[in-house]
């Protein structure tokens, strides 16, 4: 598409690679980017822990090698390739993360780290509070995932988690229709998605499947020059830069 170069992956588009610490924030897509780039580095022979600072769903078995419930982290320095889960078991089926202490010195065993650092209730959309995103001192990237298929859809509870705040960061009032604008103040706002980030700072346009949404995509580049910005298609395994 015009302005955007096809990438071979989801790894490469994001310059992840052995030593990274990827902390996936935002809403719309981030479990999904997160075990997809976690399959693409263990197809290149790399050793991924997988985790969250918040509370992630359990993970189902088709979808990592390994998983430690236990919340100490892996005893072992795994040796060959793999996707490996750590935790602690949450409410609900789900599943806690690692204290920062045990994540920094676990990931020393390990090529890559992927950790889920925000939460939205499975909605596209989301306010931040003052403590949130929750973004270890470790990480190298945050990437900041964001649904460009709900433009133009209306903004209410449905749509997002924590309405107040998002209403309260966006200028928006209810009902209004998600635009453009919106999603640039959520990029650029102080008490937005980046607020509590460390490191590289990328965004992840997901669900960019038509040449509608690429024009979008786009727009909403042009809207925020100082970013950097990856878009595609997990479903459709395409990505973008």
């Amino acid at each position: 598409m015009e302005n955007w170069h096809r990438e071979e992956s989801f790894l490469t588009a994001f310059g992840l690679g052995c030593g990274s610490v990827a902390a996936i924030i935002g809403a719309g897509g981030k479990t999904s980017l997160m075990f997809q780039i976690a399959r693409e580095a263990r197809a290149r022979g790399m050793r991924v822990l997988v985790t969250t600072s918040t509370r992630i769903f359990v993970p189902e078995p088709e979808l990592y090698d390994e998983i430690d419930l236990s919340g100490e982290g892996f005893a072992f320095q795994p040796t060959q390739a793999g996707i490996y889960v750590a935790g602690l078991p949450a409410e609900e089926g789900k599943l806690a993360g690692l204290a920062d202490s045990l994540l920094l010195s676990s990931s020393k065993f390990f090529d890559l780290v992927l950790i889920e650092a925000d939460g939205s209730k499975c909605l596209p959309l989301k306010g931040w509070k003052e403590t949130e995103p929750v973004v270890p001192a470790c990480t190298t990237h945050s990437i900041g995932v964001l649904d460009i298929s709900v433009l133009g859809e209306r903004i209410d509870q449905s749509l997002v988690h924590r309405l107040p705040l998002f209403l309260e960061l966006t200028d928006a009032s209810p009902g209004d229709a998600l635009s453009l604008d919106h999603l640039r103040r959520v990029v650029e706002g102080g008490c937005g998605m980046f607020a509590r980030a460390h490191g590289r700072e990328q965004i992840y346009l997901n669900k960019v499947e038509s040449a509608e949404l690429f024009q979008e995509a786009s727009a909403l580049r042009k809207l925020c020059p100082t970013r950097e910005f990856v878009a595609g298609s997990i479903h459709e395994e395409r990505v973008y830069a």
